[in-house]
């Protein structure tokens, strides 16, 4: 039986008011191109996205579900990680989001404002410590050109999870994509040169089982 895999894809935003937000640049593009690769190699897939995410191609071996703020992504994957056997958390969680929530009426202007955040769950983590030793979980880093492979490992160790994509920060909607994936094992893999996104997805699904032994 081919693994079930849950995808998560876009940027979380911390709601400040009703028209203002904590956010960040992920368009979700390259969680969506892996969730289309996962379905069409034959994965039952699911994919998280952001609501303000792009809308992915459709296929039937493909559920799509919507999120706003970190806490329903936390939501969402409480509920369906137990039923699937690969996590890619491709999303690109806020860390911050503003203490007590957000206010209820839009905040008018004003010369200078002060705003008090408190840290967000670290859902990548949450979900490695709930997993069960048939399931496998690959994260994300993005990093500066020269630091971006000891953020990644680090990241890596901290986390818990099985393997980690490393990216530098220009790929972030960029067209293209240089990145190298890590495991726990000690042992690393790129693809063999800068692709499109959409062809390093179907690189990273192709290659699942070397990066994902049982």
């Amino acid at each position: 039986m081919s693994p079930t895999i849950l995808i998560t894809a876009g940027a979380t935003r911390e709601l400040l008011d009703p028209v203002r937000f904590i956010g960040n640049h992920s368009s979700g593009h390259l969680g969506c191109q892996l969730a289309l690769a996962a379905a069409i190699s034959g994965f039952k897939t699911t994919l998280l996205l952001s609501g303000a995410g792009e809308s992915p191609t459709c296929h039937p071996r493909l559920k799509t579900h919507r999120f706003t703020t970190t806490r329903d992504l936390e939501s969402l994957i409480h509920q369906h990680w137990p039923s699937h056997s690969i996590l890619i958390m491709a999303a690109a969680v806020a860390d911050f989001t503003p203490k007590g929530g957000s206010q209820d009426s839009k905040i008018p202007r004003g010369d200078t404002m002060s705003l008090s955040l408190v840290p967000t769950a670290d859902l990548v983590a949450i979900a490695a410590k709930s997993a069960r030793d048939d399931q496998k979980i690959i994260a994300f880093s993005l990093g500066e050109h020269d630091t971006f492979e000891e953020v990644a490992k680090e990241k890596l160790k901290r986390k818990g999870v099985d393997a980690i994509v490393a990216n530098p920060l220009r790929t972030m909607n960029a067209k293209n994509i240089t990145a190298t994936i890590y495991t726990k094992d000690g042992k690393s893999w790129s693809p063999p040169s800068e692709c499109s996104k959409t062809e390093f997805a179907s690189w990273l699904v192709e290659n699942l089982t070397t990066f994902l032994p049982s």
